[in-house]
Protein backbone atom coordinates (compact mmCIF):
# COMPACT_ATOMS: atom_id res chain seq x y z
CA UNK A 1 0.00 0.00 0.00
CA UNK A 2 1.76 3.22 -1.34
CA UNK A 3 0.21 6.84 0.57
CA UNK A 4 0.91 10.12 -1.42
CA UNK A 5 -0.10 13.08 0.79
CA UNK A 6 0.75 16.86 0.30
CA UNK A 7 0.58 19.46 2.69
CA UNK A 8 1.97 23.01 2.64
CA UNK A 9 4.93 23.81 4.80
CA UNK A 10 3.43 27.64 6.27
CA UNK A 11 0.29 25.46 7.33
CA UNK A 12 1.65 22.57 9.06
CA UNK A 13 3.55 22.88 12.50
CA UNK A 14 4.46 20.55 15.34
CA UNK A 15 0.99 20.68 16.92
CA UNK A 16 -0.99 20.08 14.08
CA UNK A 17 -2.93 16.89 14.01
CA UNK A 18 -0.90 15.48 10.52
CA UNK A 19 2.28 16.15 12.33
CA UNK A 20 1.16 13.92 15.41
CA UNK A 21 -0.30 11.44 13.07
CA UNK A 22 2.83 11.33 10.89
CA UNK A 23 5.07 11.36 14.38
CA UNK A 24 2.97 7.81 15.64
CA UNK A 25 3.24 6.14 11.91
CA UNK A 26 7.29 6.63 12.17
CA UNK A 27 7.19 5.26 16.15
CA UNK A 28 5.58 1.98 14.44
CA UNK A 29 9.16 1.93 12.29
CA UNK A 30 6.61 2.11 8.64
CA UNK A 31 8.73 4.03 6.16
CA UNK A 32 8.27 7.84 5.71
CA UNK A 33 9.57 9.78 2.75
CA UNK A 34 9.50 13.79 2.29
CA UNK A 35 9.83 14.81 -0.73
CA UNK A 36 9.97 18.80 -0.33
CA UNK A 37 8.84 20.66 -3.75
CA UNK A 38 10.64 23.85 -3.82
CA UNK A 39 10.06 26.54 -6.00
CA UNK A 40 11.60 26.52 -9.58
CA UNK A 41 15.32 27.63 -10.57
CA UNK A 42 16.22 30.39 -12.66
CA UNK A 43 17.35 28.01 -14.91
CA UNK A 44 14.01 26.23 -15.22
CA UNK A 45 12.43 29.70 -15.22
CA UNK A 46 14.74 30.77 -18.36
CA UNK A 47 14.46 27.23 -19.58
CA UNK A 48 10.43 27.50 -19.84
CA UNK A 49 10.27 31.63 -21.07
CA UNK A 50 12.39 29.65 -23.80
CA UNK A 51 10.14 27.16 -24.86
CA UNK A 52 7.46 29.23 -24.73
CA UNK A 53 8.36 31.95 -27.13
CA UNK A 54 10.43 29.64 -29.11
CA UNK A 55 13.67 31.55 -28.40
CA UNK A 56 16.99 30.05 -27.23
CA UNK A 57 18.06 30.60 -23.60
CA UNK A 58 21.18 32.61 -24.08
CA UNK A 59 18.26 35.47 -25.85
CA UNK A 60 15.95 34.95 -22.97
CA UNK A 61 18.50 35.01 -20.40
CA UNK A 62 18.35 38.51 -19.38
CA UNK A 63 13.98 38.46 -19.43
CA UNK A 64 13.96 35.55 -17.24
CA UNK A 65 16.07 37.21 -14.71
CA UNK A 66 13.56 39.85 -14.49
CA UNK A 67 10.70 36.81 -14.39
CA UNK A 68 12.51 35.18 -11.43
CA UNK A 69 13.11 38.02 -9.57
CA UNK A 70 9.86 39.50 -9.33
CA UNK A 71 7.97 35.65 -8.65
CA UNK A 72 10.85 33.95 -6.30
CA UNK A 73 10.09 30.73 -8.83
CA UNK A 74 6.97 30.23 -7.66
CA UNK A 75 5.11 28.25 -10.94
CA UNK A 76 2.02 29.38 -10.22
CA UNK A 77 2.95 33.57 -10.45
CA UNK A 78 5.59 32.97 -13.08
CA UNK A 79 3.12 31.02 -15.43
CA UNK A 80 0.19 34.12 -14.12
CA UNK A 81 3.02 36.67 -14.75
CA UNK A 82 3.48 35.71 -18.09
CA UNK A 83 0.43 36.27 -19.05
CA UNK A 84 -0.04 39.45 -17.27
CA UNK A 85 2.50 40.86 -18.96
CA UNK A 86 1.15 39.51 -22.51
CA UNK A 87 -2.05 40.85 -21.29
CA UNK A 88 -1.10 44.14 -21.08
CA UNK A 89 1.55 44.58 -24.30
CA UNK A 90 4.85 44.33 -22.31
CA UNK A 91 5.41 41.08 -23.96
CA UNK A 92 4.49 40.58 -27.33
CA UNK A 93 5.15 39.21 -31.11
CA UNK A 94 7.11 41.66 -33.51
CA UNK A 95 5.59 40.69 -37.61
CA UNK A 96 8.62 43.09 -38.27
CA UNK A 97 11.05 41.31 -36.49
CA UNK A 98 9.09 38.09 -36.85
CA UNK A 99 10.13 37.19 -33.02
CA UNK A 100 9.22 37.69 -29.38
CA UNK A 101 9.81 40.83 -27.73
CA UNK A 102 9.83 42.75 -24.21
CA UNK A 103 10.05 46.01 -22.55
CA UNK A 104 12.47 45.24 -20.05
CA UNK A 105 12.61 48.30 -18.15
CA UNK A 106 8.55 48.35 -17.96
CA UNK A 107 8.60 45.10 -16.78
CA UNK A 108 11.05 45.53 -13.72
CA UNK A 109 8.91 48.76 -12.99
CA UNK A 110 5.63 46.27 -12.91
CA UNK A 111 4.77 45.75 -9.46
CA UNK A 112 3.29 41.80 -8.77
CA UNK A 113 1.71 40.96 -5.59
CA UNK A 114 3.35 37.89 -3.36
CA UNK A 115 0.44 37.01 -2.62
CA UNK A 116 -0.71 34.95 -4.81
CA UNK A 117 -4.59 34.16 -3.85
CA UNK A 118 -4.46 37.99 -3.80
CA UNK A 119 -3.05 38.17 -7.58
CA UNK A 120 -5.95 35.56 -8.52
CA UNK A 121 -8.51 37.60 -7.18
CA UNK A 122 -7.59 40.53 -9.26
CA UNK A 123 -7.55 37.97 -12.23
CA UNK A 124 -10.58 36.81 -11.53
CA UNK A 125 -12.35 40.38 -11.14
CA UNK A 126 -11.28 40.84 -14.72
CA UNK A 127 -13.28 38.39 -16.17
CA UNK A 128 -17.30 39.03 -17.32
CA UNK A 129 -19.29 39.33 -14.76
CA UNK A 130 -21.37 36.35 -14.91
CA UNK A 131 -17.86 34.05 -15.05
CA UNK A 132 -17.09 35.84 -11.89
CA UNK A 133 -20.27 34.35 -10.02
CA UNK A 134 -20.18 30.71 -11.78
CA UNK A 135 -16.34 30.44 -10.32
CA UNK A 136 -17.71 31.52 -6.96
CA UNK A 137 -20.54 29.28 -7.25
CA UNK A 138 -17.83 26.35 -8.47
CA UNK A 139 -15.27 27.69 -5.10
CA UNK A 140 -18.34 26.84 -2.36
CA UNK A 141 -18.24 23.55 -3.38
CA UNK A 142 -14.56 22.83 -3.89
CA UNK A 143 -11.65 22.17 -6.35
CA UNK A 144 -14.24 20.78 -8.78
CA UNK A 145 -17.80 19.89 -9.54
CA UNK A 146 -18.97 17.20 -11.71
CA UNK A 147 -21.29 19.05 -14.27
CA UNK A 148 -24.76 17.04 -13.82
CA UNK A 149 -24.15 18.80 -9.95
CA UNK A 150 -23.10 22.16 -11.22
CA UNK A 151 -26.24 22.24 -13.97
CA UNK A 152 -29.09 21.55 -11.12
CA UNK A 153 -27.21 24.42 -9.11
CA UNK A 154 -27.46 27.13 -12.61
CA UNK A 155 -30.55 25.96 -12.94
CA UNK A 156 -31.71 27.14 -9.37
CA UNK A 157 -29.50 29.91 -8.74
CA UNK A 158 -30.35 33.13 -10.57
CA UNK A 159 -27.03 35.05 -11.54
CA UNK A 160 -28.15 38.94 -11.54
CA UNK A 161 -25.84 39.60 -14.75
CA UNK A 162 -26.06 36.65 -17.04
CA UNK A 163 -29.88 37.59 -18.85
CA UNK A 164 -28.27 40.94 -19.65
CA UNK A 165 -24.81 38.96 -20.77
CA UNK A 166 -26.96 36.90 -23.13
CA UNK A 167 -29.05 39.45 -24.40
CA UNK A 168 -25.91 41.05 -25.72
CA UNK A 169 -25.05 37.52 -27.44
CA UNK A 170 -28.04 36.58 -28.81
CA UNK A 171 -26.69 36.56 -32.30
CA UNK A 172 -24.83 33.36 -31.15
CA UNK A 173 -26.63 30.37 -30.53
CA UNK A 174 -24.37 27.88 -29.82
CA UNK A 175 -22.84 30.49 -27.09
CA UNK A 176 -26.74 30.56 -25.25
CA UNK A 177 -27.88 26.80 -25.86
CA UNK A 178 -24.22 25.74 -23.73
CA UNK A 179 -25.56 26.76 -20.41
CA UNK A 180 -21.85 26.05 -19.05
CA UNK A 181 -20.30 28.54 -22.03
CA UNK A 182 -19.99 31.36 -18.64
CA UNK A 183 -17.11 29.00 -17.95
CA UNK A 184 -15.35 29.88 -21.28
CA UNK A 185 -13.06 33.22 -19.94
CA UNK A 186 -11.77 31.60 -17.51
CA UNK A 187 -10.43 28.28 -19.24
CA UNK A 188 -9.28 30.68 -22.13
CA UNK A 189 -7.39 31.97 -19.05
CA UNK A 190 -5.81 29.28 -17.76
CA UNK A 191 -8.17 29.07 -14.32
CA UNK A 192 -10.27 26.22 -14.97
CA UNK A 193 -10.11 22.92 -16.71
CA UNK A 194 -13.16 21.20 -18.37
CA UNK A 195 -12.13 17.54 -18.05
CA UNK A 196 -14.73 14.88 -19.10
CA UNK A 197 -17.40 15.41 -17.06
CA UNK A 198 -16.38 18.26 -14.34
CA UNK A 199 -15.08 21.78 -14.12
CA UNK A 200 -11.85 22.06 -11.50
CA UNK A 201 -9.94 24.60 -10.61
CA UNK A 202 -6.54 24.97 -12.18
CA UNK A 203 -4.84 25.55 -8.87
CA UNK A 204 -5.95 25.20 -5.05
CA UNK A 205 -5.21 28.93 -4.97
CA UNK A 206 -7.57 30.27 -7.86
CA UNK A 207 -10.03 28.72 -5.51
CA UNK A 208 -9.16 30.55 -3.04
CA UNK A 209 -8.74 33.62 -4.73
CA UNK A 210 -12.24 33.10 -6.13
CA UNK A 211 -13.54 32.50 -2.79
CA UNK A 212 -12.30 34.95 -1.20
CA UNK A 213 -13.90 37.88 -3.34
CA UNK A 214 -16.69 36.92 -1.33
CA UNK A 215 -17.66 38.32 1.99
CA UNK A 216 -18.27 36.10 4.96
CA UNK A 217 -22.01 36.87 5.11
CA UNK A 218 -22.33 36.12 1.03
CA UNK A 219 -20.24 33.01 0.79
CA UNK A 220 -22.74 31.53 3.69
CA UNK A 221 -25.65 32.50 2.09
CA UNK A 222 -24.40 30.83 -1.17
CA UNK A 223 -23.77 28.06 0.73
CA UNK A 224 -27.07 27.63 2.29
CA UNK A 225 -28.70 27.95 -0.70
CA UNK A 226 -26.54 25.51 -2.69
CA UNK A 227 -27.39 22.95 0.14
CA UNK A 228 -31.01 23.77 -0.76
CA UNK A 229 -31.11 23.81 -3.92
CA UNK A 230 -29.13 20.19 -3.70
CA UNK A 231 -31.68 18.86 -0.93
CA UNK A 232 -34.57 20.20 -3.07
CA UNK A 233 -33.84 18.15 -6.75
CA UNK A 234 -32.09 15.42 -4.40
CA UNK A 235 -34.25 12.07 -5.43
CA UNK A 236 -33.56 8.77 -3.41
CA UNK A 237 -31.92 7.49 -6.24
CA UNK A 238 -29.05 9.84 -5.78
CA UNK A 239 -29.44 9.93 -2.15
CA UNK A 240 -25.68 8.52 -1.63
CA UNK A 241 -24.08 10.45 -4.38
CA UNK A 242 -25.03 13.86 -2.85
CA UNK A 243 -26.41 14.18 0.45
CA UNK A 244 -22.80 14.88 1.99
CA UNK A 245 -22.32 17.76 -0.55
CA UNK A 246 -26.04 18.89 0.67
CA UNK A 247 -24.96 18.91 4.01
CA UNK A 248 -21.73 20.14 3.89
CA UNK A 249 -23.33 23.01 2.18
CA UNK A 250 -26.25 23.53 4.96
CA UNK A 251 -23.55 23.27 7.60
CA UNK A 252 -21.42 25.98 6.24
CA UNK A 253 -24.79 28.25 5.64
CA UNK A 254 -25.83 27.75 9.19
CA UNK A 255 -26.43 31.35 9.92
CA UNK A 256 -28.66 31.24 7.66
CA UNK A 257 -30.81 28.15 9.39
CA UNK A 258 -34.56 29.40 10.82
CA UNK A 259 -34.18 29.02 14.28
CA UNK A 260 -35.05 26.04 16.45
CA UNK A 261 -37.20 24.35 13.88
CA UNK A 262 -34.38 24.62 10.72
CA UNK A 263 -31.55 23.66 13.04
CA UNK A 264 -32.94 20.42 14.32
CA UNK A 265 -33.45 19.74 10.60
CA UNK A 266 -30.21 20.37 10.03
CA UNK A 267 -29.48 18.38 12.73
CA UNK A 268 -31.79 15.37 11.35
CA UNK A 269 -29.65 15.47 8.35
CA UNK A 270 -26.29 15.48 10.16
CA UNK A 271 -27.72 12.24 11.48
CA UNK A 272 -28.25 10.68 8.22
CA UNK A 273 -25.10 11.94 6.50
CA UNK A 274 -23.96 10.29 9.85
CA UNK A 275 -25.50 7.07 9.17
CA UNK A 276 -24.28 6.72 5.69
CA UNK A 277 -20.70 7.65 6.48
CA UNK A 278 -20.99 4.86 9.16
CA UNK A 279 -22.28 2.44 6.82
CA UNK A 280 -19.44 3.20 4.61
CA UNK A 281 -17.01 2.52 7.36
CA UNK A 282 -15.50 6.20 6.95
CA UNK A 283 -15.71 6.59 11.10
CA UNK A 284 -13.82 10.06 10.99
CA UNK A 285 -16.25 11.27 8.61
CA UNK A 286 -19.09 10.21 10.58
CA UNK A 287 -18.39 11.68 13.68
CA UNK A 288 -18.23 15.35 12.42
CA UNK A 289 -21.33 14.65 10.97
CA UNK A 290 -22.71 13.60 14.34
CA UNK A 291 -20.68 16.26 16.46
CA UNK A 292 -22.29 18.84 14.39
CA UNK A 293 -25.36 17.87 14.53
CA UNK A 294 -25.61 17.69 18.40
CA UNK A 295 -24.15 21.10 19.01
CA UNK A 296 -26.99 21.97 16.74
CA UNK A 297 -29.85 20.74 19.32
CA UNK A 298 -31.25 23.32 21.37
CA UNK A 299 -30.75 23.40 25.29
CA UNK A 300 -33.63 20.99 26.51
CA UNK A 301 -32.96 18.87 23.29
CA UNK A 302 -33.62 16.03 25.51
CA UNK A 303 -37.40 17.05 26.93
CA UNK A 304 -38.26 18.07 22.94
CA UNK A 305 -36.22 15.87 20.94
CA UNK A 306 -35.40 12.81 23.07
CA UNK A 307 -35.41 10.28 20.12
CA UNK A 308 -33.13 12.28 18.06
CA UNK A 309 -31.24 13.46 20.98
CA UNK A 310 -30.32 9.81 21.57
CA UNK A 311 -29.74 8.50 18.01
CA UNK A 312 -27.15 11.25 17.82
CA UNK A 313 -25.48 10.91 21.24
CA UNK A 314 -25.47 7.22 21.04
CA UNK A 315 -24.36 7.09 17.10
CA UNK A 316 -21.42 9.29 18.43
CA UNK A 317 -19.96 7.27 20.97
CA UNK A 318 -20.05 4.17 18.95
CA UNK A 319 -18.20 5.92 15.82
CA UNK A 320 -15.42 7.34 18.37
CA UNK A 321 -15.19 4.52 19.98
CA UNK A 322 -13.76 2.61 16.03
CA UNK A 323 -12.04 5.83 15.59
CA UNK A 324 -9.86 4.78 19.04
CA UNK A 325 -11.03 8.55 20.31
CA UNK A 326 -12.10 7.33 24.38
CA UNK A 327 -11.38 10.99 25.50
CA UNK A 328 -14.59 11.97 23.33
CA UNK A 329 -16.68 8.79 24.26
CA UNK A 330 -16.89 9.79 28.34
CA UNK A 331 -18.84 13.05 28.54
CA UNK A 332 -21.18 11.48 25.74
CA UNK A 333 -21.84 8.50 27.59
CA UNK A 334 -22.69 10.03 30.73
CA UNK A 335 -24.77 12.56 29.15
CA UNK A 336 -26.75 9.19 27.56
CA UNK A 337 -26.93 7.90 31.31
CA UNK A 338 -27.74 10.59 32.38
CA UNK A 339 -31.00 11.31 30.06
CA UNK A 340 -32.05 7.94 28.71
CA UNK A 341 -35.26 6.79 29.58
CA UNK A 342 -34.45 2.97 29.50
CA UNK A 343 -30.59 1.32 29.39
Amino acid sequence: FLFIGACRDDEIDENHPLTKELNKIRRKNIDITNINVTSVSRTDVNELISDVINLPTHLTESFSRIVYQKTSGNALLVTQFLQSLWDEGLLFFSLESNTWQWDSKEIDAKEIHDDVGLMMSKKILQLPAECQFGMKLLACLGSKCDKSTLRLLMMCQKCPHKERSLKKRKQDADVINNEFSIFDPAIDEGLLKEERSCYMFAHDQIQYGAYSLMLENERARLHHQIGHSILGKMSDDHVSDLLFTAVDQLNRGEIFMEEAHGRMKLAKLNLKAGEKAMSSTTFLNSASYLKRGISLLCDDHWEKYYDLSLHLYSLYAEVEYCNGRFHNISLTVKSIFAHAKVY
